[in-house]
């Protein structure tokens, strides 16, 4: 699975025509997922690919798997310091295969308010939470390792609990 750096360019200076609502970070991380279909729990698909963009509101990840638009997975990404985040709840929004036959894949993650909000979080193991808030244990866990403790979140007025 080769990063076709050309498109990724093209694909960010078409974005950067339009107003951008959050910071997208472009990097390349492991993640794995698994296609959750609830009306058929035994037929769960599962796979791997690379984050290549990311930013609060989803991720753009390159995967050698088709993927169907609509369709909710639950992934888990691999960050070198962080570690595993694990449990996220997306939805795929746009797949576009790729010259080298990949798959651009698009998925908006969801927040506990979208969850409610779609009634399903009686749908999807309960295990399975929002972007936000597994990045939040996890960084309150990293400085709990660390013995590095913010008193609060910059730019916030939400103190950290610990």
């Amino acid at each position: 699975m080769d990063v076709n750096t050309t498109l990724l360019k093209e694909r960010k200076s078409a974005r950067e025509q339009k107003e951008r609502k959050a910071i997208e970070l472009q990097f390349e991380e492991p993640v794995n997922f698994k296609v959750l279909a609830p009306e058929e729990k035994e037929k769960t698909k599962e796979g791997s690919g690379k984050i290549l963009t990311f930013n609060d509101q989803g991720i753009l990840l390159l995967t050698d798997n088709p993927l169907k638009e609509g369709s909710f997975v639950n992934l888990s990404i691999k960050f070198k310091e962080l570690g595993l985040l694990e449990g996220i709840l997306g939805k795929i929004k746009k797949v576009e295969e790729s010259e080298e036959h990949d798959f651009y894949v698009g998925v908006e993650l969801y927040s506990p308010e979208k969850i409610k909000a779609e009634a399903l979080s009686g749908l999807f193991p309960e295990e399975m939470e929002s972007f936000n808030v597994r990045l939040k244990k996890s960084l309150i866990d990293y400085f709990k390792r660390t013995k590095n403790y913010p008193e609060k979140i910059s730019g916030s007025n939400e103190r950290l609990t610990y």
